[in-house]
């Protein structure tokens, strides 16, 4: 039959790569296929007057070896072919109190910690002690027997005890102090510790930042493209700005994809790598009422507010670390109150990243990039204007002054003097290139409810059809979401007996 595959995967995002190419690897016929005209999904870079700018996305964890990330680089045949630079210069900036890392990792970051809070040893030792634990059950959950589902409490004992626990329960269970709470809450996450689940942040720690976090030299956009060529030397196949408009289903089985331009490809095994609600919108009527019933309760993640800056400022001779984070609100769980509304906190919190720092080749000789990332409500003044092109402009034009102000006055003085040129990216775009609706930057919201057995599983309803990315277990970010699509691929081949 014309156009038949053992497999196709429907976005390119880091799930979709890492499961193409695991399954290419394994000797079937796949196709990729991705509505832009480059895959990556978030983890992309462009091009602007002689400098490689990242979409999103400051670093990476488990780059080491032996790390989670490179294990599953190494099983595609990837793992060479980025060269990941150790990011070690990184400062927090919090109200009356900073923290400055010289060496990357999150045990320097403790040490550090204990230095500031010589009183917290105590809950410190206890919290590491719980993430550890957590870490090694997540890993152990991973690859777990029949025996280990059947006495699933006494293998998988702090999986059990903190699966509703937030983060907020643990940090007031173990410490006294505001200020330490705010430096161990300073995670890749939208949610306040009140709504974010501890299970999460130990995850993310054990699996991503626990031996540092790294930069890929050329840019965020070089992860993605050593996926995919390592996917098309495997000999799969890639389609680019090709848009699925249904998926094709008989029997409660797939049978394959309808493009929007007429074309139909056959496969009894679809990896759909995008938003569940696209997704289960491509299906047939009669088979769509178990995603709604799914999905409907599901909470995204808060958006971003992206700041691209290009100056001719020498940063370098400042001594500026390539990663500062920077609070104003003391706390906690204001600034998650003010982002429900739909409002934005006067001084919001910046997360800066100087890749020109770490990569020269970036940019032209002399001058520098700066990305600023701020967390942001998708409904803000009314959806940042969205019904209207004059509006949009408007309210992008002055957030991005807000920012570059703000930058100026805890950063980098006199930078607006300095300015070669900056690009804003807002929710909106962020929905417009990856699909990701309401611009979510997280994918679900990282909340107890959303997290373990309660978030969706890779096997859909509907025989053949599977879910990656960071809709699906076991979180989000970059870590997260190639495991998405390696447990994926794990499931898939089991059930055609090819592991």
């Amino acid at each position: 039959m014309i156009n038949q595959y053992d497999a196709i995967i429907i976005g390119a995002g880091i799930g979709g790569l890492t499961s193409a190419a695991l399954l290419a690897k394994k000797g079937l016929k796949t196709l990729l296929i991705e509505k832009e005209k480059q895959v990556g999904g978030y983890v992309v870079s462009f091009k602007r007057d002689g400098f490689t700018i990242d979409a999103t996305g400051a670093f990476v964890g488990g780059c080491q070896e032996g790390g989670e990330f490179y294990q599953i680089l190494k099983q595609i045949g990837a793992h060479e072919k980025v060269e990941f630079i150790p990011i070690h210069h990184i400062q927090n900036v919090y109200p009356g109190f900073k923290v400055c890392l010289n060496q990357g990792g999150f045990q320097p970051y403790l040490e550090a910690l204990l230095n500031l809070f010589p009183e917290e040893e105590k809950g410190l030792r206890t919290y590491v002690s719980l993430v550890t634990q957590i870490g090694e059950e997540v890993r152990s959950y991973s690859e777990r027997t029949f025996i280990k589902k059947i006495l699933f409490p006494l293998y998988f004992p702090n999986l059990v005890r903190f699966y509703k626990s937030s983060h907020q329960v643990i940090l007031d269970r173990l410490f006294k102090g505001g200020e330490i709470k705010m430096a161990l809450h300073t995670l890749p996450a939208t949610e306040p510790p009140s709504r974010l689940s501890f299970l999460f942040v130990a995850t993310l720690i054990s699996k991503a930042l626990l031996e540092g976090v790294f930069y890929p030299k050329g840019g965020m956009g070089k992860i993605s493209e050593a996926l995919a060529n390592a996917f098309q030397q495997a000999g799969g196949e890639i389609h680019l700005q090709a848009e699925v408009q249904q998926i094709l289903v008989k029997n409660g089985r797939v049978e394959g994809i309808l493009t929007k331009d007429g074309k139909i490809f056959h496969s009894t095994i679809l990896v759909s790598d995008f938003n569940p609600n696209r997704l289960f919108r491509m299906l047939p009527l009669e088979v769509q009422r178990p995603f709604l019933k799914k999905m409907k309760d599901l909470e995204y993640s808060f958006s971003c507010f992206i700041l691209y800056i290009a100056t001719n400022l020498d940063l370098k001779s400042r001594d500026l670390p390539y990663f500062t984070y920077i609070r104003h609100l003391s706390d906690l769980e204001e600034e998650g109150r003010i982002l429900q509304r739909g409002d934005i906190p006067a001084h919001p919190t910046l997360i800066v990243s100087i890749p020109t720092l770490l990569d020269m080749s970036l940019a032209p000789s002399g001058q520098h990039l700066i990305k600023v990332l701020v967390h942001v409500p998708y409904p803000h003044q009314e959806a940042w204007g969205k019904s209207d092109p004059t509006k949009y402009r408007r309210i992008k034009d002055e957030f991005s002054q807000k920012v570059i102000q703000q930058l100026e006055a805890k950063l980098i003085p006199d930078l607006r003097k300095h300015l070669l040129f900056h690009e804003a990216a807002t929710p909106l775009t962020l929905e417009r290139y990856t699909g990701n609706e309401m611009g979510a930057m997280y994918g679900l919201a990282s909340t107890p409810q959303q997290m373990g057995n309660v978030r969706p599983p890779h096997q859909t309803p509907v025989k053949g059809l599977f879910q990656v990315g960071h809709y699906t277990r076991p979180s989000h970010g970059i870590v997260g979401a190639s495991l998405s699509g390696l447990f994926a691929t794990r499931t898939i081949l089991q059930k055609m007996n090819r592991v």
